[in-house]
């Protein structure tokens, strides 16, 4: 979220990486955003060119993005920790009519409490406490999880953290039970997505869209 409160979509929490400029996306209003090149240090050769640079490439706002996609669901993650985030996107979202075309996730498990009082009826993923309490809940049979006590839809999550394996057959089978859906970051190999799809994952992450397209057309699933 932008100096103004401006909503975009933006990856990391400083500009260095893609722009090279100093400071976060919050020191900054949209205007002085807009004109930052976002292309400006992107290359695959470790900077011996730069196809990007200087293109046009610029920071988009959520609502230019819905106005431009209207028919596309997004997957939006709230990063900020600033508590007028969840506020802002609700009523974005509202203002345009995107409740049912949107899942809203967060790693900051108070923003994504918050975000679901304001619009209950706006899908969410579940935030890192309810996925710690339902794998618990998976390999061990405590806490019980009951379905009036599930408020998200979705879990995103890696194939693994650490020493343990997250995505198996159990746990995709157990979400199932309670209608939620598996989607599974950052799947890059065709190879892992396969496996995946074979387990029964609804939704895969990837850095590489035709990779995956491949993969369901494949399936038929394209």
């Amino acid at each position: 979220m932008a100096k103004d409160n401006q909503i975009v979509l933006f990856h990391d929490d400083d500009l260095i990486r893609t722009t090279g400029e100093l400071g976060t996306i919050r020191e900054y209003t949209l205007d002085e955003l807009l004109l930052f090149d976002l292309g400006n240090n992107f290359t695959k050769d470790n900077g011996a060119t730069f196809p990007f640079r200087g293109k046009g490439l610029r920071i988009v706002t959520v609502r230019d993005a819905f106005e431009r996609y209207p028919k596309t669901i997004f997957n939006l993650d709230i990063k900020d920790t600033f508590p007028a985030a969840p506020k802002e996107l609700a009523y974005l979202i509202s203002d345009m009519d995107r409740q049912s075309s949107v899942m809203i996730a967060s790693f900051h498990d108070s923003q994504l409490e918050q975000f679901r009082k304001l619009v209950p009826d706006v899908p969410t993923s579940a935030h890192p406490g309810e996925v710690k309490t339902f794998l618990l809940s998976t390999k061990i049979g405590l806490p019980r999880i009951r379905s009036m006590d599930i408020h998200y839809r979705a879990f995103q999550v890696p194939i693994k953290s650490g020493p343990m394996t997250i995505v198996t057959k159990k746990f995709i089978k157990k979400a199932h039970e309670h209608s939620i859906a598996v989607h599974v970051w950052t799947v890059n190999d065709e190879a892992t997505m396969e496996r995946l799809l074979d387990l029964g994952v609804d939704g895969i992450f990837t850095d590489f869209p035709s990779i995956l397209r491949g993969v369901l057309q494949k399936r038929g699933c394209l």
